[in-house]
């Protein structure tokens, strides 16, 4: 068999990408050079590799709802995670590594469900022009994974808030931008498509592809805590992506600019940010301002 079909029964973030890292690092021969895996999370916003969180996202709004904030071990943009939504990822061997055509597995699973999908040039998921779900990558050594978050029934207004960072302008660096696009559901062009049917046919259709026969929808691995449990390498993973070093040290460094206007007059304050650690700080005061001198 080339193929194989893991579906998560957890929905902690932490977990999942455990799991994730897990079927990504399985040595050789102990599972199907092509190998997909279904899971969803409560909900969190989950930042690229190479991101910025403060640029990236609506940090205060995220403390006050309790979503936590995660960085993936991917690249790619800034995404919100939640039971409304789907997450997919199909590993390959290096030399079969292609983002269109994990995404395009994908467009045609959707047709199965009598939804119109395509693949954009820029390797997302759309239905009438509009991204259903984006696409990021990661390849190590021989072998590589394409993975996506389809937008199956999450409520689009409450997303743009929580990726909508006030401080935006105000900070440099050479972290990775998303890029915003129009976006719609799958619950939009279907009224009857779920996580479970949208699970089903991603399954059948990677069966079909990589086994070359159908069935593959009802032979799903499902993973539990018992499997989570079994294998030290899993707590490994998840203690890694839940340090503030990892979530914010990560951050590729920047500048963050403020000024404020006071009773008493204008305040700009500078700082350049390392690993998340504020490594140069400086202020400035209109003149005639009584202001400390700059560190």
């Amino acid at each position: 068999m080339n193929a194989a079909a893991f579906l998560s029964r957890l929905s902690d973030p932490w977990r999942n990408l455990a799991f994730e890292e897990w079927l990504f690092r399985r040595p050789s021969g102990l599972l199907p050079p092509h190998v997909l895996y279904l899971w969803r999370n409560s909900p969190c916003v989950v930042v690229g590799r190479n991101q910025n969180p403060w640029k990236e996202c609506n940090l205060p709004l995220m403390r006050a709802k309790n979503i936590p904030l995660i960085r993936r071990r991917s690249g790619g943009g800034t995404v919100v995670h939640n039971l409304g939504n789907t997450n997919y990822t199909c590993f390959m061997p290096r030399d079969a590594f292609n983002r269109d055509a994990s995404a395009q597995l994908v467009a045609d699973a959707l047709h199965e469900l009598d939804i119109p999908a395509a693949v954009s040039p820029r390797h997302d998921i759309v239905i009438n022009g509009m991204k259903v779900s984006g696409s990021a990558f990661k390849v190590v050594h021989e072998r590589a994974y394409a993975h996506g978050t389809m937008l199956i029934g999450s409520d689009l207004k409450e997303l743009g808030m929580l990726l909508k960072s006030s401080r935006k302008g105000a900070i440099e660096g050479k972290g990775v931008e998303s890029v915003p696009s129009k976006t719609t559901r799958l619950e939009d062009h279907s009224f009857t498509v779920t996580h479970t049917d949208f699970c089903r046919a991603v399954a059948e259709e990677y069966g079909i592809v990589f086994n070359g026969k159908p069935g593959l929808k009802n032979q799903m691995i499902e993973l539990t805590m018992k499997d989570f449990d079994s294998d030290p390498k899993m707590k490994e993973y998840y203690d890694e992506i839940r340090t503030n070093e990892w979530t914010y040290g990560q951050t590729p460094s920047f500048t963050h600019t403020m000024d404020n206007l006071f009773p008493w007059g204008r305040l700009e304050v500078v700082m350049t940010i390392t690993e998340g650690v504020i490594t140069v700080f400086s202020s400035q005061c209109d003149p005639g301002i009584f202001c400390q001198p700059s560190v």
